[in-house]
Order: C-alpha cells, then structure tokens, then sequence
C-alpha cells in the first residue's frame, strides 16, 4: 500500500528517497508526544524519533516495516533544533547518524524474540543498517 505524500517532506539520500512528517501521539508507540516518523519510499525501513527526548534516555527506532526486526539506538545527539523542531538538516544528520558502526543498542528484536545475544544484536544492526544506503 502506497503512503500518501501529502502534507510529507522529501529527502534523498544516495539512490534511496525518504518521506519524513512529524506527528503526535500518546501510549501507542516507543515515544509519547511529537515525534518524526522517516520511511523510505520502497516501504522497506524506516526510523522513529521522539522530539525533545531527555538526554538520559534519547534513543532513535530502526525497523523493517512490518516490525519483524527492530533496533533502538541508544544515545543518538539531538537531532531537533533548540526550539524542538527538526528539519531537513536534522532528518539528514539522523539518517547518516543511523548508518555508522559502533552504535549502542538498547533493545533489539528479531521476530518475536527480544533475548538477543550482544553478537546477534550486531548482526541484526548491520542487517538493517545496510536498507540505509
């Protein structure tokens, strides 16, 4: 099923395209309140991010669409503004962020297990690094 563009931003990276939006929402997702939503056009992956997260506890979500496999990264730097608002930039800096090695992961989930050795989690982490491009 196709994802509206409408009322969407753009950004594309190397050859993949990723539509962005903020949205809110509360006691439905890993983040409660506004938070920024970064699928990529093919609907393969996407990220999660919640805006003004605290530092001690700021994480991004990366997923397969169905939710089969996820990450959350732990530690990630702020990625909205000052004034809590993230933009293009920001999508960009979180996207690139997402794609390096030797990221902390604070949960994992392959299927439906979430008992993941350290070893495991790495390779899932690879795995879905490499949608990234």
């Amino acid at each position: 099923m196709a994802i509206s563009k409408k009322n969407k931003s753009r950004i594309r990276i190397n050859d993949n395209e990723y539509l962005w939006w903020v949205f809110e929402e509360q006691d439905q997702t890993e983040f409660d309140g506004f938070q920024v939503k970064v699928v990529c056009s093919n609907q393969t992956h996407f990220l999660k991010y919640g805006l003004q997260q605290p530092e001690s506890n700021r994480k991004v979500v990366l997923a397969l669409r169905d939710y089969t496999k996820l990450v959350h990264l732990s530690s990630p730097p702020k990625f909205e503004n000052g004034n809590g608002i993230i933009t293009k930039s920001g999508i960009y800096r979180m996207l690139k962020w997402c794609k390096n090695n030797d990221r902390q992961i604070q949960y994992a989930l392959h299927g439906h297990n979430n008992d993941l050795a350290k070893k495991e989690k790495l390779l899932l982490l690879k795995e879905l690094q490499k949608k990234l491009a």
